[in-house]
């Protein structure tokens, strides 16, 4: 038996969205895309969506549509993929780096407030592994906040939806995201003039030649399975926390660290992120055994930067542990998981 770290979920009514949408012969930006952009913005409590070609075109839109460029300073973490910091560099503005919580692996007031200067304009906040940040010290710094929910769609924040707290949230519809398109982002705002320049800024077909724009259309092949994925996604969550819950039980009795909602969250778990002495060990024994295990993120940011110091995040990266959770995962492929890890555990840590 293989069970892959991650895969998408897709049924046949996601087929028969897409089909219908290339019968039609309207396969780029359009109705569909419109749809879905007031889909997502309505789930999540916000006015305004501009749906775009990736995550990553998402977080260098909004770090645009801020004013942000050369000289200019933004904080992350440096426990996340490399999204933020090129998001970063293609708006010309100069990424910050700060530690996290080994807690939740996110970043907080306390490690954030440090890294700020008279040039930082923006603070990028990714909810990690679907698990919410403390947003509110964040947002007293009275320092512009994105949050980045590429990997956190549905959770909550004190009983709001993350995406809806800060001035713009970005999120990603990569294949094994928590819906997918395939590809494709989106930011949200509650602001017209922010929406504006979105628009303004996402393509350059039949508009001024100033300022610079970009080609980050999403198109409606994409939309139509969005679309369909949206409203799948209640179920999805539901499957996440079942499998989460199960994982919890059966692995309690070693001596690991579980995952664990940030106090007043709710955690949709789109990674399962273990915290363990021998990570190397045990991810190697479970790939012989045919279970894919990863390390959540491929390297910290601050691993590039001799001066930059960030103890939790090179934590982090030396013990997590992400073991397969996905709502396509059958019972068969939960009891192998669990009845591999419990003796490599058993055995080796």
């Amino acid at each position: 038996m293989i069970i892959p770290h991650s895969r998408p979920s897709i049924d046949q009514a996601d087929i028969d969205a897409v089909s219908q949408v290339l019968s039609s012969g309207k396969i780029a930006q359009g109705e569909k895309v419109k749809e879905f952009e007031n889909a997502v913005a309505h789930y999540v409590g916000r006015k305004f969506g501009v749906a775009v070609s990736s995550g990553t075109a998402a977080l260098h839109l909004a770090l645009l549509s801020l004013g942000i460029g050369p000289a200019d300073e933004v904080i992350m973490p440096s426990y996340v993929c490399s999204s933020p910091y090129f998001a970063t560099l293609h708006a010309g503005a100069v990424p910050k780096i700060a530690d996290i919580e080994l807690s939740n692996f996110n970043i907080c007031a306390d490690t954030v407030k440090p890294r700020i200067s008279s040039r930082t304009k923006a603070i990028i906040v990714p909810h990690m592994f679907g698990n919410p940040a403390e947003l509110d010290p964040l947002l007293e710094l009275r320092v512009p906040v994105i949050e980045d929910c590429a990997q956190s769609l549905g959770a909550e924040y004190k009983s709001r939806r993350v995406g809806s707290l800060a001035e713009l949230s970005v999120f990603s519809f990569y294949a094994t995201k928590m819906i997918t398109t395939g590809e494709g982002g989106m930011i949200l705002t509650d602001d017209d003039e922010t929406r504006a320049i979105l628009v303004e800024l996402r393509d350059y077909d039949k508009k001024a030649l100033s300022p610079t724009k970009y080609n980050y259309k999403m198109t409606d092949l994409q939309a139509s399975l969005g679309l369909s994925q949206l409203g799948k996604l209640p179920w999805f969550i539901e499957q996440r926390k079942r499998i989460a819950s199960v994982y919890n039980a059966a692995l309690s009795e070693h001596s690991i660290g579980l995952p664990s909602a940030t106090a007043g969250s709710r955690h949709v778990f789109y990674r399962y992120v273990v915290m363990l002495e021998r990570m190397d060990q045990v991810k190697e024994k479970a790939h012989i055994d045919g279970i894919v295990c990863e390390r959540p993120v491929f390297k910290p940011l601050h691993s590039d930067f001799a001066a930059v110091e960030c103890p939790n995040s090179a934590k982090a990266h030396d013990h997590a542990l992400s073991i397969p959770l996905y709502p396509g995962l059958s019972r068969e492929e939960i009891d192998y998981i669990l009845a591999r890890l419990r003796e490599i555990l058993r055995n080796h840590c």
